[in-house]
């Protein structure tokens, strides 16, 4: 009996002695070969936050995401910006002359280094050319891009008790119906059958909106211009 215990104790030691011996060699060998642990990838404890190899800077991660503008929804071949209208222009490789500006009343906009740069009249891709010539004295090969942040220079207005008054931006080209809609519609009280249009400060057509959305006079859903009145008694 006391043989067999005995024999049981020797092998005991036996194998913890072996496993601390492969624990000793496993740890030696990674001191003397430090690139095998380099070499394996970094282990993300998150699925929401994969880790990259290297792993990916975070503030770089913030700056990516936070590149992106703004802008409004314009044809930037096509668009004449004006007076009010907000623009960003952005130099490529060189962010000392990125900005962001409000067209001053003389049409103008001042970029550092650069100077003053008229902009009323132009597309944002002309206005584009115009900076890019402009630049010639500070770059040797400038390209910029200007976007069209907001659009405050062109609006219709709304008048008369009969529906919510005051001006909307006019960003895109904006038919008679969807320019009521977007004020929220007509007032429980509000004259559908003469609903006037002032161009150029003379009467440019009534409008009957039952006719209108009854597809009787689909002509006279027309497109709004800058300056236009729309008035509801």
């Amino acid at each position: 009996m006391r043989s067999s215990l005995l024999l049981q104790s020797v092998v005991l030691m036996v194998g913890v002695a072996v496993s601390v011996g492969m624990g000793y060699s496993q740890t030696a060998a990674a001191a003397q070969n430090p690139s095998a642990q380099a070499d394996k990838p970094p282990v993300s404890l998150s699925p929401a936050m994969p880790v990259t190899n290297p792993p990916t800077d975070p503030a770089k991660m913030a700056e990516t995401a936070g590149a992106k503008t703004a802008s409004a929804n314009v044809d930037l071949s096509s668009f004449i910006l004006g007076v009010e209208d907000q623009i960003s222009v952005m130099m490529w490789g060189e962010p000392k002359f990125d900005g962001s500006y409000t067209i001053r009343p003389d049409g103008k906009i001042n970029i550092p280094l650069i100077g003053e740069i008229v902009a009323v009249g132009l597309t944002p891709m002309q206005l584009q050319e115009t900076i890019n010539k402009a630049a010639l004295s500070q770059l040797k090969n400038p390209r910029c891009t200007v976007n069209v942040v907001a659009v405050h220079s062109k609006r219709i207005y709304f008048d008369g008790d009969g529906i919510a008054t005051g001006a909307m931006d006019l960003v895109i080209p904006t038919r008679l119906l969807e320019a009521i809609s977007a004020k929220g519609g007509f007032r429980d009280f509000a004259d559908k059958k003469h609903i006037r249009i002032l161009r150029d400060g003379k009467l440019f057509m009534v409008v009957n909106y039952n006719d209108l959305i009854s597809g009787k006079h689909p002509e006279s859903n027309i497109l709004l211009q800058d300056k236009d009145h729309v008035i509801v008694k």
